[in-house]
């Protein structure tokens, strides 16, 4: 029997990251630069939130403690037990169990706010379009994109994730899907992530 790779479209993949304690995007808490970005004008005072590949689920239960409803998904069972028992002690957070690709708006109702940390950097550079059009999908037309680009730089893609992603890169293909609204330098970030993360505020091109 020929053994096949896994790679991270399949939820055993990430499952077995975890079980490795290569786990590397967990903090174990909240990212420091969302809590800053809390503080920031920019920042929506208000709105439903939509959090794809939340992992366990710090910066969604974040939004839920700030007054947000929060949905959080994601498809690994280490993330997604640790997800739902975050959401059984806060009414704002609810946990589900899904594959973020076949996310639409016939089984998830759009969002006022989608915030993206390291899912979007996660995802294999071949399916970022992919995952781009689920954007797109699961946002109102008046609503915002957060995302938390990390690594953000023009090196090329190690072999595994995160994923390097290069603004050129981000700005090729969000164009004339996504205005770039502004670009924040996070004044806090967890350690080995300073220069190398950005948040871009987006809206859609309606």
């Amino acid at each position: 029997m020929i053994k096949m790779a896994l790679t991270p479209n399949v939820p055993q993949y990430w499952e077995m990251l975890y079980e490795g304690g290569k786990d590397i995007w967990d903090l174990g808490e909240a990212t420091p630069a969302l809590l800053d970005f809390f503080k920031h004008p920019s920042c929506p005072e208000t709105g439903e939130v939509f959090v794809p590949a939340a992992g366990k689920g710090w910066d969604a239960g974040a939004w839920a403690e700030r007054g947000h409803n929060v949905v959080a998904v994601d498809f690994c069972s280490s993330a997604f037990d640790a997800l739902e028992r975050l959401s059984a002690s806060n009414s704002n957070l609810k946990a589900l169990n899904k594959d973020i690709f076949l996310l639409n708006s016939r089984n998830l109702k759009q969002f006022d706010i989608i915030y993206d940390y390291f899912a979007f950097n996660s995802v294999h550079p071949g399916r970022r379009d992919e995952y781009v059009e689920m954007w797109l999908r699961m946002l109102k037309d008046d609503g915002f994109l957060i995302g938390f680009f990390c690594p953000l730089s023009s090196e090329k893609y190690g072999e595994c994730p995160p994923y390097s992603i290069s603004g050129k890169e981000l700005e090729a293909r969000l164009k004339d899907i996504f205005e770039i609204k502004q670009r924040i330098v996070p004044k806090k970030s967890a350690k080995d992530r300073t220069g190398k993360e950005e948040i871009w505020l987006l809206r859609k091109v309606v």
